[in-house]
């Protein structure tokens, strides 16, 4: 072939050829990108989470049945009886509560058979019932749940539960916080402005979605300058109790207070004037106002020696703890559910409520304490404590202690499978 002739069907292709590869290159150069960023690429938003209310838009209303429910929604009574059958080996659907939410799920033609539904007792547990092949089949779901600890921090300005709210803080956690310290702090009386407490808290999550609080792993609680702090420890997955850094349980006989929340509105004297007979006479109990209905906790275990109306004292419940110590609680607007003279109870269990029987101007509660059979007053009382850590756990519980206390130092929550 003639050289010129080569020259001017081949260069053209070849020109063409090394233009495209520079170009190829020059692209490639720039939307390269590094394999550690491959591999880890940027986050992406979560998921908008579903609303409850649109996943299970039926509910189980109060003072009715889920065969009344579902006849209302027009499920065949013949397909209720099926599907509650089909239950029994995992659930029992004749025993559902008012407020469980359900599903229905029907064909998309125009005669919508029923095929299915799906039933959510909790965040975490459902049930879901399908029609396989003409036959109903039942399965039980179980979302899994991961825990993390998280902490919060506090300063008490007016009250517990406003420094709650200023944390961002469920002020169901406080409770838990008053009942750890119990032992320890009167919260009725004793509580202080700029008082500062600290807590590290299991939360439950599902599907990266708050679902309930865990044990609180270690607390501590400044009051009047004075630190208490409180270590969870367990064995095996069992509490064994909360103790001081020290190892020395903070659990004692009896609770410091009746009452979770409440004000001294009287202390025990020789001498008082009583508002109603006019006269001074001894005032030998702590008056706790509190408004009607509060629940009174027994402030150690022991047995019910009176639950009935006691003149004066209204409606009053009185307690042996044992040969030597006796409380008593007075002025109460009922007793709860088995309480009867003769009935065990245990420390920290609701035995009644404020009230405001008897001779009393307003409601509150009258407590007071014995010692062989003499009043004393409950507020100068010292008892001793539970046991402390086990000697042969005490390296364990230390090293355990040292790690759940650098949660006191902020620190992005680690979430681990449960």
């Amino acid at each position: 072939m003639n050289k010129k002739i080569f020259r001017w069907l081949i260069a053209p292709i070849l020109g063409a050829a090394f233009i495209w590869c520079c170009v190829h290159f020059y692209l490639s150069r720039e939307t390269y990108v590094p394999l550690t960023e491959q591999e880890n690429p940027p986050p992406v938003a979560p998921a908008a989470v579903v609303p409850v209310e649109e996943l299970f838009p039926h509910e189980i209303t109060p003072k009715s049945t889920l065969s009344s429910s579902l006849r209302k929604l027009e499920v065949p009574s013949q397909v209720i009886h099926q599907i509650v059958e089909a239950a029994k080996p995992v659930g029992d659907l004749t025993k559902v509560k008012a407020g469980m939410r359900f599903q229905i799920v029907k064909t998309p033609d125009p005669n919508s058979e029923v095929v299915g539904f799906k039933f959510r007792f909790s965040a975490i547990e459902m049930l879901e019932i399908r029609k396989l092949n003409g036959t109903w089949v039942a399965e039980k779901i179980v979302e899994p749940t991961e825990t993390r600890v998280v902490t919060f921090s506090g300063n008490v300005q007016v009250s517990l539960w406003e420094s709650a709210e200023q944390a961002k803080m469920d002020p169901y956690l406080i409770a838990e916080l008053a009942e750890i310290f119990a032992f320890e702090v009167d919260f009725a009386r004793e509580v202080r402005a700029n008082d500062e407490w600290h807590l590290s808290v299991e939360e439950k999550l599902v599907r990266g979605q708050h679902y309930a609080w865990g044990s609180i792993l270690e607390a501590q609680f400044i009051n009047a300058g004075e630190p208490h702090d409180a270590i969870l420890f367990r064995m095996n997955g069992e509490k064994l109790g909360y103790f001081t850094p020290e190892g020395k349980s903070l659990r004692r006989m009896f609770l410091k207070s009746p009452i979770k929340f409440g004000r001294i509105s009287s202390r025990f004297q020789k001498a008082r004037f009583h508002p109603i007979l006019k006269i001074s006479r001894p005032h030998l109990g702590v008056d706790y106002a509190a408004p009607a209905g509060t629940p009174i906790r027994a402030v150690g275990s022991g047995v019910i020696k009176q639950a009935a109306w006691s003149g004066g004292g209204g409606k009053t419940i009185r307690i042996r703890h044992n040969s030597t110590y006796e409380t008593a609680y007075k002025h109460l607007s009922r007793f709860a559910d088995g309480i009867r003279p003769g009935a065990n109870v245990q420390q920290g269990q609701t035995i009644g409520y404020v009230g405001n029987t008897g001779l009393s101007t307003a409601p509150h509660l009258h407590f007071e304490f014995y010692i062989a059979g003499r009043y004393v007053d409950p507020l100068s009382q010292k008892f001793p404590s539970a046991d402390p850590v086990p000697p042969e756990l005490m390296k364990q519980f230390q090293s355990e202690a040292a790690i759940l206390r650098k949660s006191r130092t902020p620190a992005k929550a680690e979430t681990a499978p449960q």
